[in-house]
């Protein structure tokens, strides 16, 4: 029956030692998850800060954008205003030109219409001979067109 015995003594020394090692490992198990807890808050307050900061240089990107807009816009309006009074003025040149080109038909048209009247005038005195006119010389009959005066002879050069 010693056997027996020394048999119940080592087992409780057994389960004493393993009560011993659960208890440590619980512990640790604690520590452990308490510093896990730790990690996870320290981890989630650094992933929250890199936020905060991807945030601040997303907004400083869109107030950047938003004042080059207003730039674009304030320039585009200033171009748009530019090109209408260029415009504008080109009209203007386009219908003084007209109205000069205008004048200056009706100009050449009076001088066309006064061009008869005047060879009228000039027939009248006498002073005016027609290109075609043909003078008679009593000896040799006929003789060659009357020249203009205000037509002078080709030069050779």
């Amino acid at each position: 029956g010693g056997k027996w015995k020394v048999r119940y003594e080592t087992q409780l020394e057994l389960n004493d030692q393993l009560e011993k090692q659960i208890v440590s490992l619980e512990e640790k198990v604690e520590k452990i998850c308490g510093n896990l807890s730790v990690y996870v808050k320290i981890y989630y307050l650094y992933f929250q800060e890199s936020l905060n900061k991807l945030l601040k240089q997303l907004e400083k990107e869109k107030r950047r954008l938003k004042n080059q807009v207003k730039d674009y816009a304030l320039r585009l309006e200033q171009e748009s205003k530019a090109y209408h009074k260029t415009n504008n003025e080109c009209l203007t040149y386009l219908a003084e030109m007209s109205q000069v080109s205008d004048s200056y038909q009706v100009s050449k048209r009076q001088q066309m219409d006064q061009l008869p009247r005047m060879k009228e005038n000039l027939v009248k005195m006498g002073s005016y001979t027609p290109v075609n006119q043909k003078t008679m010389n009593a000896k040799r009959g006929p003789v060659k067109k009357i020249t203009r005066s205000n037509h002078l002879p080709k030069l050779d050069p």
